[in-house]
């Protein structure tokens, strides 16, 4: 038996690591609620940002300070801010936290399943449900694996 080695120019550790550390976590069906999406450029782009700066320790929890510095921090104007904020929280994508915002966690999240979990039950039951959308449907097939082997 002949020996095989892989020869590689990246190491282990930087193959498992993205750039930037850490990772949110984006379904498939999110993905296309969020393509069939009636959203401007600016409120797909702050969707994006918002992502990017969730608090890390609160999961969602996107901290706004003052409309005027949200603005600095994503880096686009405070009416565009205002609009995209309107946007996505039409759609379902976030919501409202007093003062702050909350990305949807069954939408998007950045923690593990039972934080997932908790963060779901706490979603407002009025808050639109972005999966609802065109595009968003799930479809059953019925004739699926149920689990049963057949032993009757």
């Amino acid at each position: 038996m002949a020996d095989f080695t892989v020869l590689s120019s990246v190491s282990t550790a930087a193959g498992l690591w993205f750039r930037g550390g850490g990772f949110t976590t984006m379904g498939y069906a999110a993905h296309l609620a969020l393509a069939d999406a009636d959203l401007s450029a600016a409120s797909f782009k702050l969707f994006h940002k918002m992502c990017a700066i969730q608090n890390r320790k609160d999961h969602g929890l996107v901290m706004v300070e003052s409309q005027a510095k949200f603005a600095e921090q994503v880096g686009m104007s405070q009416s565009s801010v205002s609009r995209g904020l309107k946007q996505l929280s039409e759609a379902g994508f976030i919501y409202p936290d007093g003062r702050n915002w909350r990305i949807r966690p069954d939408f998007v999240f950045n923690g593990n399943g039972a934080a997932q979990g908790r963060a779901v039950q706490s979603i407002p039951a009025d808050a639109p449900d972005p999966y609802t959308r065109k595009g968003a449907e799930l479809t059953v097939i019925d004739g699926g694996d149920n689990g049963d082997d057949g032993d009757a």
